[in-house]
């Protein structure tokens, strides 16, 4: 079939889908960006099937009354509401009807309740009333509200990307038997399902998997979950009352407190259950006592006698600034807001368990390290690493490298270490931290930095180990992209899980990119195949990595499941006579001084992306990327129906040979540098010859007779865009009543109009 996937941006949902429905279906996608936007593809592509992942506006009547439109709800049937996943995590069981009712019993909780033990997602047909339309399938699965680590965005990635899957197909099945009787009679050949389908009601009674219906309580249709009803009081609130507020809002928009003062969005939520012997310590001018600070998180203290950790903050967006500020660790905003000081940083500083052991109790650790022992007496290291959204910055890649370290120094002849194996975390990596180094007064520097030491990360795995004689594994339990896919591909043999999604390509976001993937993408893949996903930019499956030799093996499952395959191969893997090293190194020169040669041309590149001219290309797309700037049209090699509409074949920007040109970028800068001057010149003449006509006989007006050129904070090429955020729903000005954002999937546009209105 002809399918077509309407989506506000393509995220982790909708990638896993394209790629599951792409290898059976033509699948295209068009970004939300407008009524007008969504109708257009419909009329050029005329699908069979509509489907929207994740949808933050309504579909035109136009579009769902004359061909068939699924919406992915994250929610079971009978769910109604823009906010599914928050109110879940936040601690809503289903028994109280009313929701203030429900939001009053919850912040006077002396001691948070239990929360749902099953959720699910609905596939429903879109029609005039929200979330009312047929239900043509559901699944559910069982939660746990309270388990470490499990943010909004982990949900949404993990059992309701899973399960959306599994229900999509389903049904996709259910419509095409549906129209099969049809197809029979009818002389019309298409293969186009039509709205007036009917679906069977027990699609919205029973669950696929279980045959069974909903196991997690009453539903109800629930309100957009303000900002104002995340907010927690430290003096009444537990650690875990607090986790709820905060992960149910992490990692879109962030929960919005008070509680360093100013209104911040905060993210993080993780409960630090070793509070005890603390001595909880005022600093700088915050308003609140610290127990610590670690890897530029802080903890602060609980009426339970815990703590809480907030790892992230975002400066709430006012009328006057451009654009959303990026996020960034808590430390570096609160000192840039000259909230505490470098000095109050390291007084606090609060080493992690000894080791690099993971500790026994539940806290904040982005790494650790497991020694292993397997049958056959061979010693393995498997080295985590959970970085907030996979990002690595400059200081976490060497909080990297010292684990490391750590992982050589115990390998001893007596004992020798025979792989080390990196596991990652929530995703496995994906590069440089973008919102890092666009926050940084410098953030040509800081990429220059980042990039830097993320190299050095990657050496460890090409150079360090192997010359020890310690094999390199790459467990890809999370999603990866750019440099984390490159990480990866370093090492001698790369695992990945069936479910994740790889992004190879740094070309998206203006990079040509390092961490010696010239050496082993084209090592691994050959020229023609390195060059075509560093030029495609779309994502990859695993199992299509794998074709291309990108990834080595691919097993099935995720979590614990996922790991012991993982774990068990690889025992497997250190066999006598079974494994020395990576086999694409065979076919690659590895010696320190190509290492060398490969880690300078790369790097010659990058600082072109950095300070040439060239570097608009890549300062530009950051800051949409970090600031969620919405873009102006949908990425032709996602929009593919949009590729030839006038017979000739059309690119997107990234795609042509122009896009490498620094000459390019400078001519380019240079047009829109006077297309900009000849603007405001002839807006001065404008004015000049009006405020003329105004003066009294005999004055000379000499208004406008200078002009003084600033050079824009922002990047040349925004400077006569509009910076829209892309999730406009999700965040408004502090000026206005500060609205968090719809849970991802929700569609509920009227609702959030209503509630702002």
């Amino acid at each position: 079939m002809k399918i077509l996937l309407l989506c506000t941006a393509h995220n982790s949902l909708s990638q896993r889908l394209y790629l599951a429905l792409s290898r059976t279906h033509d699948v295209t996608i068009e970004y939300a960006l407008s009524d007008e936007v969504m109708i257009s593809a419909v009329a050029i592509y005329d699908p069979d099937l509509i489907i929207c992942p994740f949808l933050t506006t309504l579909v035109p009547k136009e579009i769902y009354n004359t061909y068939m439109t699924l919406i992915i709800h994250p929610g079971p049937p009978g769910d109604v509401g823009p906010s599914a996943l928050d109110w879940v995590l936040l601690g809503d069981d289903g028994s109280v009807d009313d929701s203030n009712e429900l939001l009053k019993i919850l912040n006077a909780q002396v001691k948070a309740e239990n929360g749902r033990t099953h959720w699910g997602i609905t596939v429903l047909q879109a029609i005039e009333e929200f979330d009312a339309g047929p239900v043509w399938a559901f699944e559910q699965f069982e939660i746990d509200i309270d388990l470490p680590g499990l943010t909004k965005s982990e949900l949404y990635r993990g059992p309701i990307t899973q399960a959306a899957i599994s229900a999509t197909f389903a049904a996709i099945t259910r419509l095409q038997s549906a129209a099969m009787p049809k197809l029979l009679v009818g002389p019309d050949t298409t293969s186009r399902l039509s709205p007036t389908l009917k679906a069977d009601d027990r699609y919205g009674q029973l669950s696929i998997a279980l045959n069974a219906s909903f196991k997690g309580g009453r539903l109800h249709h629930r309100p957009l979950l303000k900002a104002a009803q995340r907010e927690f009081d430290i003096t009444r609130h537990t650690a875990q009352q607090i986790s709820r507020r905060i992960r149910c809002g992490d990692s879109q928009p962030g929960s919005l407190s008070k509680v360093f003062g100013p209104s911040l969005y905060v993210y993080g939520g993780q409960i630090e259950d070793n509070a005890e012997g603390r001595v909880p310590t005022l600093a700088g001018r915050l308003p609140i006592t610290i127990l610590g600070i670690r890897n530029q998180a802080i903890c602060i203290a609980t009426v339970d006698g815990k703590g809480i950790w907030i790892t992230h903050i975002r400066r709430p967006k006012t009328k006057s600034d451009v654009a959303l500020w990026p996020k960034v660790p808590a430390t570096t905003g609160l000192v840039d807001m000259w909230h505490i000081t470098s000095t109050d940083v390291q007084a606090l500083n609060w080493p992690g368990p000894p080791g690099w052991l993971r500790s026994v109790n539940r806290t904040f650790q982005e790494v650790f390290v497991d020694m292993q022992m397997d049958d056959n007496d061979n010693k393995t290291a498997c080295l985590y690493f959970d970085f907030y959204n996979g990002a690595m910055s400059t200081d976490q890649c060497s909080q990297l490298i010292e684990a490391m370290d750590f992982v050589l120094a115990q390998s001893t002849q007596e004992s020798p270490i025979q792989a080390v194996v990196l596991m990652g975390g929530a995703y496995f990596s994906n590069g440089i931290a973008l919102n890092v180094i666009e926050a940084a007064a410098d953030p040509a520097m800081e990429s220059w930095l980042s990039i830097n030491r993320i190299d050095d990360v990657v050496h460890y795995l090409l150079h360090k180990f192997p010359s020890r004689d310690i094999v390199t594994v790459a467990a890809v339990r999370g999603n990866a992209a750019a440099g984390g896919v490159a990480l990866a591909c370093a090492c001698d043999i790369v695992v990945a899980g069936s479910s994740v999604v790889l992004n190879p390509a740094y070309r998206g976001v203006g990079l040509y990119g390092s961490e010696y993937h010239t050496l082993s993408y084209y090592g691994r893949c050959g020229e023609a195949d390195a060059k075509k996903i560093l030029r495609s930019m779309t994502p990859m499956s695993p199992l299509q990595a794998q074709s291309i030799g990108l990834v080595d093996y691919v097993f099935p499952g995720n979590g614990i499941v996922l790991e012991d395959y993982v774990k068990t191969h690889i025992s497997y893997l250190l066999k006598p006579g079974i494994l020395k090293r990576g086999l694409w190194k065979g076919s690659v020169d590895l010696s320190p001084a190509a290492l060398a040669r490969a880690r300078a041309n790369e790097l010659g590149e990058m600082s072109r992306d950095f300070w040439s001219a060239r570097a608009v290309r890549y300062h530009s797309r950051r800051f949409d990327f970090v600031r969620k700037v919405k873009p102006s049209q949908t990425p032709l090699r996602f929009a593919v129906h949009r590729r030839a509409l006038d017979g000739v074949q059309h690119y997107d920007e990234e795609e042509t040979e122009e896009f490498d040109s620094v000459r390019y970028f400078a001519d380019c800068a240079q047009d829109q540098l006077l297309s900009h001057l000849r603007h405001k010149v002839a807006h001065e003449v404008r004015d000049a010859i009006h405020s003329s006509s105004q003066q009294p006989p005999g004055e000379v007006s000499r208004q406008g007779s200078e002009t003084t050129l600033v050079t824009p904070i922002t990047p040349v090429s925004t400077l006569d865009r509009k910076m829209e955020s892309i999730f406009s729903c999700y965040y408004k000005s502090v000026d206005d009543v500060p609205t968090p954002p719809e849970s991802p999937g929700g569609t509920n546009l009227l609702d959030t109009i209503r509630l702002i209105s």
